[in-house]
């Protein structure tokens, strides 16, 4: 297999347009019936090796998140928002396929 590179300024800008397609077509947020799911834990998952699952929270994910973005920038644990965000972002395309992502009504003030 050739080696390759994948540019973060891509990554951003790939997921950026997915979600500003998102915005752009009324989607306000997204509805969380279950909060629990189902995981692979990233370094196994490049294990061509049967991985093991493990549980995951949609609100753990979050809470995390917002806590790796607030805290210092030392890029140590970088990999730990990513595998939260990781799952953020799963649980959007879940939502995409299922019906849970909800458009903001009329009445609603679009921020």
């Amino acid at each position: 297999m050739a080696e390759a590179v994948i540019k973060i300024s891509e990554l951003r800008d790939l997921a950026d347009s997915l979600f500003e397609r998102l915005k752009g077509q009324g989607f306000d947020h997204v509805e969380v019936k279950q909060s629990q799911y189902w995981k692979v834990y990233f370094a196994n998952a490049f294990d061509v090796s049967a991985p093991s699952l493990v549980m995951g929270d949609i609100y753990d994910d979050l809470n995390d998140v917002r806590a790796e973005v607030k805290g210092s920038d030392d890029g140590d644990a970088v990999w730990h928002a990513f595998m939260h965000f990781s799952g953020l972002v799963n649980f959007v395309a879940y939502a995409a396929e299922s019906g849970g992502l909800v458009k903001r009504t009329a009445m609603e003030n679009p921020q």
